[in-house]
């Protein structure tokens, strides 16, 4: 079952966060609510397709590597049920041919790990100012 981070915000306005590391989890959501954007959390695929149909958000994080469904799968899956829908890709397993499957495959963004919160929040931002337009 997924966590609950923010009940009051209005659903299309939602950041799904999907990330098996409950402490890159906790991470990425603390940063996204010190901007006041509001977020759900999701600790593995089967949960975040379960609530990609109650709650449509208005994007997606993903994690490459995680049990069950692997970002990738998930990202195909996002993208073939919800094409408008923005997506992120975060992995420490990345690199060229990486980072080439998630575009071919439809993500709206890409970050390798490490990266800096700043630069996250500054993608999730301009995401969803663009899907906003």
């Amino acid at each position: 079952m997924g966590v609950k981070s923010d009940s009051c915000s209005p659903i299309g306005s939602t950041v799904i966060i999907v990330e098996d590391d409950d402490d890159m989890r906790a991470l990425l959501r603390d940063a996204l609510h010190a901007e006041g954007l509001p977020v759900r959390e999701e600790p593995d695929g089967a949960s975040l397709v379960e609530r990609l149909e109650r709650e449509p958000p208005a994007l997606v994080v993903l994690d490459k590597e995680m049990p069950g469904p692997n970002g990738l799968d998930l990202l195909a899956y996002v993208t073939r049920r919800h094409p408008a829908l923005p997506v992120i890709l975060i992995t420490a397993f990345g690199g060229v041919p990486v980072a080439a499957e998630a575009q071919r495959l439809g993500a709206t963004a890409y970050i390798e790990k490490p990266f800096g919160l700043a630069r996250f929040v500054t993608a999730v931002r301009e995401l969803l100012a663009a899907s906003a337009r």
